[in-house]
């Protein structure tokens, strides 16, 4: 009884975080910054948005997807990106131990906004990297200490990787990739970083023969790969 409570906690906990990810996602997207306005508003009629009515999925539910205010249709991605991460914080805190479950919590909070965003805008915030290369350190120092100079040495190599690209292909790699490929490199450790580099690769070429595209955010490529891999490798400690 107290194990199933225990997971309903973090289930709750990650659909907030899922709310506030929302709000990273959103603002700049909307060319609002993360701190102004202080409250959620409606992007239709400006109706600052009440708290009951910004409770993660129910809010959504009971409002049956509409605005109190204007009544105008809410984005369904608001819910499931909720619900993603209530269930992504629920199996970390299943399958691992508090800390590498909170670790895990902390890079997938961060690697969705990113995701989407650079999917949209072709740029990568930074807090993505920054927040991932702090959690993976934690990791690395309680987890897998014997490994730390072999996974800095798979971190460097990824970067001179995307250093030779770049002289190759001048503005070819923009400079998030920079700071966001050798950080999941070093979180995935040096044994998983050529399938990360492979595999991302892979689906940036698809990616641009789909889109028929030369420019591509390679982010999204980066976080869906890194992210899994850094998860199997968490998992066969």
């Amino acid at each position: 009884m107290w194990n199933k409570l225990i997971y309903l906690f973090w289930f709750v906990i990650g659909t907030i975080f899922g709310s506030f990810a929302n709000v990273l996602i959103y603002r700049p997207a909307a060319g609002l910054k993360l701190t102004e306005p202080r409250f959620s508003l409606c992007p239709n009629c400006g109706a600052q948005i009440r708290w009951y009515d910004n409770i993660p999925i129910i809010s959504y539910l009971l409002l049956k997807g509409r605005c109190r205010d204007c009544g105008v249709r809410i984005s369904l991605r608001y819910p499931i990106v909720e619900l993603t991460y209530g269930l992504s914080f629920l199996l970390n805190h299943i399958v691992f131990p508090l800390d590498l479950a909170i670790v895990l919590d902390i890079i997938f909070t961060v690697s969705v906004p990113a995701f989407l965003i650079d999917l949209r805008m072709m740029m990568l915030p930074d807090y993505a990297w920054i927040f991932t290369l702090g959690a993976s350190i934690y990791a690395s120092v309680f987890y897998f200490k014997s490994y730390i100079l072999l996974d800095i040495i798979g971190a460097a190599i990824s970067l001179l990787v995307l250093m030779l690209l770049r002289v190759r292909y001048k503005d070819g790699m923009g400079v998030g990739d920079f700071f966001l490929l050798p950080t999941f490199s070093y979180a995935c450790g040096l044994v998983y970083m050529p399938f990360l580099m492979l595999f991302a690769s892979v689906l940036g070429i698809v990616f641009s023969m789909v889109k028929k595209s030369r420019i591509i955010p390679f982010g999204p490529c980066i976080i869906s790969v890194g992210y899994i891999l850094v998860f199997l490798r968490y998992l066969t400690r």
